[in-house]
Formats: C-alpha cells, sequence, structure tokens
C-alpha cells in the first residue's frame, strides 16, 4: 500500500559581499640633516736642530792658526828651549869640569855643535787625520699637539605622509530562501 506522504523542499539564503579595497599611499620625505665639521686645532713647537763643526786642528795642521794660539805656542816653544838650553849648558859644564879625567870632552862639544842632527824628509797628510775636524750635532725636537673638534650634526625628521581611505563591504543578497510543501505519492486505493 502507498501511502501519501509530505515531500520538503527548503533552499537557504544566500548572501554576496563585494569588497572594495583601497590603495595605501606612505610616502617618507628625507630628514633635514646639517652637519659642520669644525677643523681641528694644530699646534707645532719645534726646536732648531743645531750643528757645530769645529775645524781649528784642521787649520792648525796647515799652519792656519790664530794669534792667540801662535802666541801660546811659541811661549811654550820658548819655554822648552830654555829649559833643553839650560839642561844643555849644565851637562857642557859638568863635562867641562870633568876635564881633567880626559876624554876631550872639548873636541866632543865641538863635535855636537858642528853636526847636528839630519832632518828626515817624509810624506804626510794634511789634516793628519779626519778626527781634526770636530762635528757636534744636536737633533732639534718637534711637538705636534692636535685637538680634534667634535663635529656638529643638527636632524630635523620629517614624519610620514600617510594617504588611505577606509575599506569598504558591500552585502547584498545574491539568492532568497525558499521554502516548498509538497504532498508526493497521494492515490486513493478503489475497493471493488
Amino acid at each position: 500500500m502507498n501511502m501519501p506522504y509530505l515531500q520538503v523542499n527548503q533552499t537557504g539564503g544566500q548572501l554576496g559581499i563585494n569588497y572594495y579595497q583601497p590603495n595605501m599611499k606612505i610616502q617618507q620625505p628625507q630628514a633635514d640633516m646639517r652637519i659642520e665639521q669644525p677643523a681641528a686645532i694644530l699646534d707645532i713647537n719645534f726646536k732648531k736642530s743645531e750643528l757645530h763643526i769645529d775645524q781649528t786642528e784642521a787649520f792648525a795642521d796647515v799652519d792656519q792658526k790664530s794669534a792667540a794660539r801662535r802666541t801660546r805656542e811659541w811661549a811654550e816653544q820658548a819655554k822648552q828651549m830654555l829649559a833643553q838650553g839650560v839642561a844643555r849648558r849644565a851637562r857642557e859644564g859638568d863635562q867641562m869640569m870633568k876635564i881633567e879625567n880626559g876624554g876631550g870632552a872639548v873636541a866632543q862639544i865641538s863635535k855636537q855643535k858642528s853636526n847636528p842632527p839630519v832632518k828626515e824628509i817624509g810624506l804626510g797628510y794634511l789634516p793628519k787625520t779626519h778626527f781634526r775636524v770636530k762635528i757636534d750635532y744636536e737633533p732639534g725636537e718637534v711637538d705636534i699637539n692636535v685637538t680634534p673638534n667634535k663635529p656638529r650634526i643638527d636632524v630635523t625628521p620629517n614624519k610620514p605622509i600617510i594617504q588611505h581611505e577606509n575599506w569598504r563591504a558591500d552585502i547584498y543578497l545574491q539568492q532568497k530562501d525558499s521554502f516548498d510543501l509538497e504532498i508526493a505519492n497521494f492515490q486513493m486505493d478503489k475497493y471493488v
């Protein structure tokens, strides 16, 4: 036996959404910057170097002497000659005092005075040595003081510029809901 039944058809509603997503513009201006670098303070102190060259002895070797030095040398030479003369006369006097002993004191003294020693000739260099020139050097000094100055930096930052619109969503009904009832298999039995 076929019984009728109730058939339900239901369709749900649907919503539609349209999004509006705008663009965002951001600009970042560069910061304003000013830099100054003061020059460093430089202080230089120096002492000159000194070079002293004394050629007095080298000039003396070639007989270029000052008057004071020549006078001193002559005085010294005169003292030596005086001492040698006194010593020679004393020696000769001693020889003459002993004349009675024989030995020919007068002949020996005459022979010494008549035959002076032979002078030797030689080759020499002037100045005699390179040490005759005296060199004295005092190096100079350099004192350098540097005082650096720090740079002066002024920075003014600029805020970013932002341009934007709000997002938007449009909601609409895309499909309506529906509800249908239907009787299905509705037949009547016939009895004969």
